[in-house]
């Protein structure tokens, strides 16, 4: 924790690397919103139920019988019953690529005619674009995207300061007041002028490698800079966009011209920051495409609801989400070879999901059908994980074998008849004596349905633009509503909802199918090829024209082809992204349906995943750290797979593979000359305390002589330097770190008055070992340097703030790709 801290030793055995023919780790998801009362929701059925409650925007026919990609989240629909203080979330760990933001909403005006008043309705165009990988099995890989359309305004943000702006935005450095470097004095000029004070530029940042630096300029208090190359805790200077120009670095000189492309330090300086990241206001109101995607995880903010008036009916509480989920034709053999994985090697993974067929008897009590017990009529999918989460009294596992010799969990499940009417009773996981129910595997991606057919390329479910305008000018013509008018992409949507019947109204069915929360399970196992809404904006103006024919000009119309112009983004990121279809005929997602497919529940840290990290730990102490840590995964900031592996990898160099909670300072005398400065400046002192051949080492007397008048520390007689020497998991070290440990103490731990100040020794003790290791993690903001991803660079930045001039970075690298690529803390969260 302070630059004074030992080096662990680096070849020690690192966690073992997952096999080639395991299957690959698998993507963490989340759902896009969170309960009103700020839980998550435990599967999707849940969430169904909520978009069952809007007017529109459903998945993949809306209301007023136009193809629709995605769906709406509003604030008067679903939204009444979801966290939208807390925003829209990223469904699923991947990074943002491209991005609009509104420095204010535009705005569509209508003058007033025909007895109508004038109308303004403001829009939203914001939006953020993010790129997923995922990859099963190994050798197969998937991008898919996701899109937030809608979303709020900067001027919004600035006038609710309570909401929390999404990190993504592209920002600058900004140089804070904490940055008080000055110019080096002159013998005959003497010191710098007033305000000649900043932030030190160098030639080449201090890092890994003993690289020559020096200083070379002076960035001043409050100057702005883009960064481009990053190396640790530094950041190259890209160009300086406020606060110019550079300082020299010493008084009567002139700054060296290398400065404005030096390197400065991005980190903290005696606990504070010395640069901090603003938005830039120069990408508002256009479509930013990253240089470098930023990395988010599943569940993280994307942005808030937007406001989106529609032309006809303008209101102040309009505010909505659009989220779609889309990817090109590698979707065919991914999901192919998935299902084919799985057939041939289901026994390497384990079940995720539990499915009830149609027809299913409900048995009345556990292996008891019951008289006119209750049949199923709807096909119901339930996580595994959130049934075992469950009430205990509505699951049971077999004590003995079954007729057919396996011994399986009985469940209490909730689901609906051939009426849609509420029905409820057991089921057997395998086997079921009462009908079809099976434990699946998310991989195979089971009931989802692709369909390609042809369609409308003016995006109505119609066959023509004449059906369609037949069907809502209600024409004196046949069969209107019939599903042969339909076109051949949604005939098909219609019948794999609706299997049986004449479809003489099909129309009228599949519009307000979505508001049937069991159709709408179905409907979001559809995979669908069609031309993406934000590409080819003609196509409405088409549309439009073919109305008119109809019904005579409306200025309306004009008004919504200058909005659409301005929604549009597909030909402006088009050969700028990676992995971007090149085609915008894409195959669409239901983004609740994916989730809620893949989604893991509530994994938690288990005793095997530590002990693969530290294979010479005992037992206790690593379940006293699974325990520790745990029940509290979100508020210590641990809570996703890429946060732990950094954590731990950390923990891993710092504690050893035997997880030691006190600093070892038994060195010989010769290493102490190289580790610490006093010894180095008093060679004797190493040869009477280190250990030598004829001696040991005598650990209390280095400790108070190598950090005397460090870190808070008094002088050697004053004993701190031992008394406040490395403990914990992430060794604390020094009487200032203690006492700032002892100060944050009671913001997470309120029920504990231990004190460390008077009685060190106590954070030696695993339980509080761990919580001091928690204390550094979020005091230091770690969690956020942890989001950023898994390059070594993001290592090397975690470790800068932990032991900043140590020589185990690569070590700790290593650590940190041996626990990722090995999956250790798959589904944690």
């Amino acid at each position: 924790m302070t630059t004074a801290t030992p080096a662990r030793p680096s070849d020690t055995p690192l966690p073992p690397q997952k096999a080639d023919d395991s299957p690959p780790a698998a993507l963490n998801f989340a759902f896009p919103f969170k309960k009103s009362d700020g839980k998550d929701f435990i599967d999707e059925h849940q969430f169904h139920a909520l978009l069952a409650r809007e007017s529109g925007g459903f998945f993949p026919v809306s209301d007023s019988g136009m193809w629709h990609g995605g769906m709406h989240v509003t604030a008067g629909g679903a939204g009444t019953s979801l966290d939208l203080n807390n925003g829209v979330r990223c469904i699923a760990d991947g990074e943002v690529v491209a991005y609009r933001v509104d420095r204010a909403y535009p705005v569509s005006e209508l003058p007033a005619l025909a007895g109508k008043p004038a109308v303004k309705a403001t829009y939203s165009t914001g939006f953020a674009l993010v790129r997923h990988r995922t990859e099963f099995p190994h050798g197969t890989k998937l991008t898919f995207f996701s899109l937030y359309m809608h979303l709020k305004s900067f001027e919004e943000y600035q006038k609710d300061t309570l909401l929390k702006m999404p990190s993504y935005w592209t920002k600058v450095w900004k140089v804070t007041p904490f940055a008080k470097d000055i110019p080096k004095p002159d013998v005959h000029r003497g010191k710098a002028a007033a305000g000649q004070i900043g932030l030190n530029i160098r030639s080449a940042p201090i890092g890994r490698a003993p690289i020559s630096t020096s200083v070379i300029g002076i960035l001043r208090q409050g100057a702005q800079v883009q960064i481009g190359a990053q190396q640790g805790s530094w950041g190259q200077i890209a160009s300086i966009e406020s606060g110019g120009p550079v300082i020299a670095a010493s008084v009567g000189s002139f700054a060296d011209s290398k400065a404005n492309t030096g390197w400065i330090f991005l980190g903290r300086e005696h606990g504070h920051q010395l640069v901090e990241g603003v938005l830039s206001k120069s990408h508002f109101d256009q479509i930013v495409v990253l240089p470098k995607p930023v990395k988010i995880n599943a569940g993280d903010l994307i942005g808030h609801l937007g406001h989106y008036d529609q032309l006809g009916e303008p209101s102040a509480g309009n505010r909505m989400v659009h989220i779609e989920v889309f990817c090109d034709e590698k979707i065919k053999p991914y999901i192919e070879q998935g299902r084919a994985w799985v057939d041939k090697n289901a026994w390497k993974i384990e079940p995720t999901i539990l499915r009830i067929d149609r027809r299913v008897k409900l048995y009345k009590a556990m292996g008891r059908e019951g008289a006119d017990a209750p049949q199923t009529g709807v096909i119901q999918i339930y996580p595994l994980s959130a049934l075992a989460q469950g009430p205990k009294e509505d699951q049971f596992e077999e004590p003995t074998t079954g007729t057919d010799g396996s011994k399986f969990h009985w469940w209490k499940i909730d689901s609906a008849d051939v009426r849609r009417a509420p029905i409820s009773g057991w089921v057997r996981e395998q086997n079921h004596a009462g009908g079809k129910v099976t434990r699946e595997f998310a991989c195979k991606w089971v009931d989802f349905e692709i369909h390609e057919e042809a369609h409308d390329p003016m995006h109505t479910m119609f066959a023509t633009p004449k059906a369609y305008l037949d069907y809502w000018l209600d024409a004196d013509e046949p069969d209107v509503p019939a599903l042969a008018k339909l076109s051949p992409l949604a005939g098909k949507v219609y019948r794999s909802v609706f299997t049986t019947g004449s479809g003489s109204h099909a129309a009228d069915e599949l519009r307000k199918a979505s508001r049937d929360p069991w159709l709408q399970l179905r409907l979001s196992r559809l995979i669908v090829k069609h031309e993406s809404e934000w590409a080819n904006p003609g196509k409405w103006k088409q549309l439009h024209e073919w109305i008119e024919q109809r019904t005579g000009h409306d200025p309306a119309h004009e008004e919504e082809q200058k909005r659409i112009a301005k929604l549009v983004w597909w030909d402006a990121v088009t050969g700028k992204i990676e992995g971007l279809p090149e085609s915008a005929d894409v195959f669409h997602i239901h983004p609740v349906g994916l989730v809620g497919n893949f989604r893991k529940l509530g994994g938690k840290i288990t005793f095997p995943m530590l002990r693969a990290i530290f294979t010479e730990a005992s037992s206790e102490q690593l379940q006293a750290v699974v325990d520790e840590l745990n029940p509290r995964l979100k508020d210590f900031k641990l809570g996703s797979r890429l946060r732990l592996s950094h954590f731990f990898a950390q923990i891993r160099q710092e504690a050893g593979a035997g997880l030691n909670t006190t600093e070892n300072l038994n060195y010989r005398a010769d290493v102490l000359t190289q580790k610490f400065g006093y010894f180095n400046s008093h060679r004797a002192d190493a040869e009477v305390y280190g250990r030598t051949a004829e001696h040991s080492a005598d650990p209390e007397s280095i400790a108070n002589r190598a950090y005397a008048h460090k870190i808070g520390n008094g002088s050697v007689e004053s004993g701190d330097g031992w008394k406040y020497r490395g403990r914990g998991l992430k060794q604390l070290t020094g009487k200032a770190n203690y006492q700032a440990f002892q100060k944050f103490y009671p913001s997470l731990w309120t029920d504990d008055t231990a004190d460390f100040i008077s009685n060190s020794d106590l954070v030696a003790e695993i339980k509080y070992a761990t919580r001091s290791a928690i204390y550094f993690w979020i005091a230091n903001g770690l969690p956020e340097l942890a989001d950023e991803g898994f390059a070594d660079g993001v290592v090397d930045k975690i470790t800068a703030v932990i032991n900043l001039k140590t020589d185990s970075y690569t070590a700790r690298s290593s650590n940190f790709h041996a626990i990722w690529k090995a999956g250790l803390f798959d589904g944690v969260e």
